[in-house]
Order: structure tokens, then C-alpha cells, then sequence
């Protein structure tokens, strides 16, 4: 039975049988992969603890008809201090979400989405509670490697440089943020504008001196944006890791921190046509 070797991070896991477990790994060579782990349930298994979620191993496989078998895994790293800490576990196991359900798209781009995603557990061990920034951060560089990285610098209508004043919306179908004056003109399709409109008027997004944001439903097609979300949001793409506030203006900031990852949230469960679980521990 041919075999091959792979770099590879644990990124879902569910039982197989009495004693087995399929797991998916995202892989530096091949990307993501299901394999079965043999025995992985049973007392005392060698492979039990190579089998966790987000453990990465460095593993022999052997190709099979529908899933391939691990056959051998030596241990890489398993982040103990993830396990040890809700917060720190919450954003591990939505990075691991959003690679089962987009790591399809990053096959060649494998190598470098490892990396990525590694170092991104490696800074939620050590991060002093900037979970956030280092969350947008790693969101933002998912969506590059897919090429579907938002526009923020231009509007996605009239390609116009964006400015503070001239901020409207978030288009999760464009891909992109949107000007006043396009907006207002009707420049885009009307399907969820009202809504956005409606928002606004009744107070639902976030209106709390610049912190104008919100994380909108679903199946809408916007999400109204700010200046202090917006800069969030450029930052993040500049790979920009503020230091944490603990003062009154501070909480305004913070909470347009929180706007802008649940922009992001919201336009990756667009482009993933599903709601992320994970998200319900963050």
C-alpha cells in the first residue's frame, strides 16, 4: 500500500466505530486530508494524544479507497496552555473551523497557509489577551490566500481612494467597502440595503460615539462601517498589533475592534454560505 509523509495540524475530529477516529488535517504538502487514526480511542493508544484536535504531527500515511490511514505520528506540538484557557481555546477552535470549510481553496497555497496557521496558534499561547488583533490578523491573511481579501483602500463601485468622510457600507457581495455617493445613488444592487437603512434608523448597529459598527444577520448583504472600525480594519491588513487600553476612551476603541472582527466574521460565513460554531464561545 503506497504511503506518504506530511506536516499536519488536527483541525476536526469525529469517532469512527468503537475505537477509531477520522480526522481532518490541514497539511503544508497536500492540504487538507481525512484519514482514519486506528485505535485512536483506545485506553492507553500511543496515537490517542496525536489524535486531539489541534495537535500538529508529523505523520506517515497510507493511501486507502475512501479515507487514508495514519500509520505512524510522531508529535510536533500540542498547545497545552490553548487547552488551559477558554478564551485562547475559543479562537484556536475557530481558525480550525475556518480551515475545515475554506481549506479546500488553499491546495496550492498549502505550504504557506501552514505556516500561517501555525503561527497563529503559537501567538494565542503567548499573546496577553490581544486575541483580537491577532484574530483579524489571521482572517485577513486566510482571505488573501484565497484571493477574496476585502477591499478597504477604494470603493468597489467607482474605484474612488476612501477617506473617513466618504464611508458607507460593507458589501459582502462585492467584496469590498462602499461610498457615500455610490451608495446613496443606488450604485449597487437594492437587495439589503433597506435593512442596512433600517438599522440605522432604529438604533441596532453599534452608535456609541465613533464605534458605528455591527455584526449584521446572515443573510444580509451589508454591514454598515465607520471611520474607527475602518481604521481597525486597515491596521489589521498592515498586520498592525495595537497594545491593550484600560481607560474609558479605550472601551470605545475596543469595542470598534470587536465591529470590525465581526465584519470579518460575517463576510467569511457569506463567502462559506455557513454559520461558524465555534463562534458561539468567543
Amino acid at each position: 500500500m503506497p504511503t506518504y509523509s506530511v506536516r499536519a495540524i488536527n483541525v476536526g475530529t469525529f469517532n469512527l466505530g468503537e475505537a477509531d477516529k477520522i480526522i481532518t488535517l490541514f497539511s503544508a504538502e497536500r492540504g487538507l486530508i481525512r484519514a482514519v487514526a486506528k485505535g485512536a480511542r483506545k485506553p492507553g493508544s500511543k496515537i490517542a494524544g496525536r489524535a486531539e484536535l489541534l495537535a500538529v504531527n508529523k505523520l506517515l500515511l497510507a493511501n486507502g479507497k475512501s479515507l487514508d490511514i495514519i500509520t505512524q505520528a510522531e508529535g510536533i506540538e500540542s498547545f497545552k496552555s490553548l487547552r488551559n484557557d477558554l478564551d485562547r481555546l475559543s479562537y484556536a477552535l475557530y481558525y480550525a473551523e475556518l480551515t475545515c470549510n475554506l481549506g479546500q481553496g488553499l491546495n496550492q497555497e498549502s505550504e504557506l497557509y501552514f505556516d500561517v496557521f501555525l503561527k497563529a496558534l503559537r501567538q494565542l499561547c503567548q499573546a496577553g489577551g490581544n486575541y483580537i488583533y491577532h484574530c483579524l490578523n489571521f482572517q485577513l491573511s486566510l482571505l488573501d490566500l484565497l484571493g477574496l481579501r476585502p477591499e478597504l483602500d477604494s470603493c468597489v463601485v467607482c474605484r474612488k481612494r476612501l477617506i473617513e468622510s466618504d464611508l458607507s457600507v460593507f458589501h459582502h457581495e462585492l467584496g469590498g467597502a462602499i461610498c457615500n455617493e455610490c451608495f446613496s445613488k443606488g450604485n449597487v444592487e437594492g437587495k439589503g440595503r433597506r435593512s442596512v437603512l433600517h438599522l440605522a434608523e432604529t438604533g441596532n448597529n453599534y452608535r456609541h460615539n465613533e464605534d458605528l459598527s455591527s455584526k449584521d444577520t446572515f443573510s444580509s448583504h451589508f454591514t454598515y462601517l465607520t471611520p474607527l472600525v475602518w481604521k481597525k480594519l486597515i491596521l489589521a491588513a498592515a498586520n498592525y498589533c495595537a497594545p491593550a487600553h484600560h481607560n474609558v476612551q479605550a472601551e470605545v476603541i475596543d469595542k470598534a475592534l470587536v465591529a470590525a472582527r465581526n465584519l470579518l466574521e460575517t463576510y467569511i460565513e457569506h463567502l462559506a454560505g455557513k454559520k461558524m460554531k465555534a463562534l458561539d464561545l468567543i
